[in-house]
């Protein structure tokens, strides 16, 4: 049977403009077929020579100036396109090429019709789409239309060009005689928006002065001290931001991840906002990304200039192709008349907010003075000792969210972080390349399997003697120990903390970094009094904490907060 979202295939591919299909028959992509073919705002043309089906197709996107569809079932059906998508890709003709394809787990098991599809034509596509096999499950369902809504978007956008997606489909996929099949009546549409000019961005600030509460989350970003500004001007909408948004101000909400882990549905209700707009790239804080995934809002508009398609919380609306600060510019510029009782709501939405980020800014130092020595006190310590003056980066796993629960970082310091793909294993390489080029004193935060993991980094000649790095040593990967699922494990000692009894102590030896070592507060008081004191040399300052306190009191402090 047919799955509704698959069904739906055509009626979104239509709602986005698209009108020309192409298909080459096959059983494979039936369902495809079915779906193209039942559908009256589709033009369908069959043509079984796939090679010319594709400059069939190819033809028919020159002469319409829009995107035309490719659809072939499994097998060397796909690489008889290539001829066609080589020559629309250098022609910048927007192709939708579209394959069938056997589940994975028949690959390479001699089953008819299979060869390795994904990625055989990438050197002639913009990009390479694998949906899912099952739509049953909404997350799937979910996967497979957000990929196809960006699948057409990027491939006439842009450099427009063609794009390839690759659909595996599992037995049975022909409907039966007295199956019913019907289009859905609002199948989810996501449209590109390119502003150009004002005209657009006047419309938005129409629109977005019907919302009481509005929500801007910020992902990550460089420091942008004319965007921090224009942000502090929207009086009429709660900002949120992660340590890695480079923002500071104390109308801001930055403890969020603390404050919203396991709120009741009544809380959450009056946090939940009409309007929520985002920018920037990845964001840390897990339980906002399931907070909004839980409770969405009415409207999603999500600002990207490179028209990314990063649905984070599963509930964009608009993904608008202009720079954020253009339009906060233009917003704070505009003053649309409202009235007392819809300017109330926003402001009590604002303070619902602000309320529960008090609290936890309350408690948090209190919470974290009351514990033995730990790796919490030492990221709050050290973060308290970093000159305003400096760049900071931050590993993976505990260090950027220690700093994303501490925040109170200094006007000036600037976080970087590798969060494309979130890695531990070019955190040192990263911050030495920063602090090559750099001219004001660069600083990384790291944890041990971290830095061990990239110490060749070091082994050049290279001057880098404004780098101070933090190596916080518990003797293994901590953060394994506060998962629960590792952290109920026989194995999570050797298997999945690593645990070791390596110092960083001989690799600074060997690179020519001054050493210095830290067991407890006074420790790095006084450590870092030290890297405060020159740049004539690199700096390492190690400091050790106990895995089993410092999980401990990681969830105490963390349930203290609740």
């Amino acid at each position: 049977m047919i799955s509704q979202t698959v069904f739906d295939t055509s009626e979104v591919l239509a709602r986005k403009g698209i009108q020309h299909v192409v298909l080459s028959p096959g059983s494979r992509n039936a369902p495809l077929t079915i779906s193209f073919a039942r559908n009256p705002k589709i033009i369908t043309y069959n043509i079984v020579d796939e090679r010319s089906a594709g400059f069939i197709a190819l033809g028919i996107a020159q002469k319409t100036k829009s995107a035309v569809v490719l659809c072939c079932t499994s097998g060397t059906s796909l690489l008889n396109y290539a001829p066609a998508i080589a020559e629309a890709y250098y022609q910048h003709i927007p192709l939708i090429v579209m394959s069938a394809d056997r589940p994975a787990e028949w690959l390479d098991q001699r089953d008819g019709q299979t060869i390795h599809q994904l990625g055989a034509i990438s050197n002639f596509v913009k990009k390479t789409f694998q949906l899912p096999a099952e739509t049953s499950k909404d997350i799937d369902a979910w996967e497979y239309n957000r990929k196809l809504n960006e699948a057409v978007n990027l491939s006439v956008t842009g450099a427009k060009g063609p794009v390839h997606i690759n659909i595996p489909f599992r037995e049975p996929f022909y409907p039966k005689a007295n199956d019913v099949l019907e289009f859905s009546e609002a199948p989810r549409v996501l449209e590109p928006i390119v502003l150009k000019g004002e005209v657009v961005n006047n419309e938005l600030i129409t629109e977005y002065y019907k919302f009481d509460k509005k929500l801007i989350i910020a992902g990550q970003h460089e420091l942008d001290l004319e965007l921090t500004e224009l942000l502090r001007q929207v009086d009429d909408a709660t900002v949120v931001a992660d340590v890695i948004s480079n923002l500071k101000g104390e109308q801001f909400i930055y403890h969020q991840d603390l404050f919203l882990a396991g709120i009741g549905s009544e809380l959450a209700e009056s946090l939940r906002p009409d309007l929520l707009i985002t920018f920037g790239k990845s964001v840390i804080s897990k339980n906002l990304k399931l907070f909004i995934r839980k409770f969405p809002p009415k409207e999603h508009w999500h600002f990207d200039d490179a028209m990314v398609h990063a649905d984070t919380f599963q509930t964009m609306t608009k993904l608008i192709g202009s720079e954020f600060k253009t339009f906060l510019s233009q917003l704070n510029q505009t003053r649309v008349e409202v009235s007392d009782f819809q300017l109330q709501k926003s402001k009590n939405y604002q303070q619902n907010w602000k309320v529960q980020n008090d609290q936890v800014s309350k408690k948090l130092p209190l919470a974290i003075s009351e514990s033995p020595f730990c790796e919490f006190q030492a990221f709050q310590k050290v973060l308290s000792l970093i000159p305003d003056e400096a760049d900071i980066h931050l590993a993976n796993s505990m260090p950027v969210r220690f700093a994303n629960f501490i925040q109170n970082l200094k006007p000036n310091q600037e976080v970087f972080c590798n969060r494309g793909t979130s890695g531990i294993d070019g955190t040192n390489g990263t911050a030495v390349g920063h602090a090559m080029i750099a001219d004001k004193p660069v600083w990384l935060l790291t944890g041990d399997l971290s830095f061990f993991y990239d110490r060749n980094c070091f082994f050049h000649q290279h001057a880098f003697s404004n780098l101070k790095i933090i190596v916080f040593n518990n003797s293994g990967g901590g953060i394994f120990r506060l998962i629960p699922g590792p952290s109920s494990q026989p194995e999570l000692v050797q298997h999945f903390e690593t645990r070791h009894s390596h110092s960083a102590k001989f690799t600074a030896l060997e690179y020519g970094f001054d050493y210095h070592v830290a067991k407890d507060l006074d420790g790095i008081q006084k450590a870092m009094n030290s890297l405060n004191h020159d740049e004539k040399s690199p700096k390492l300052l190690e400091v050790f904490t106990d895995p089993e306190v410092n999980s401990s009191e990681y969830i105490r402090i963390k349930n203290d907060l609740k």
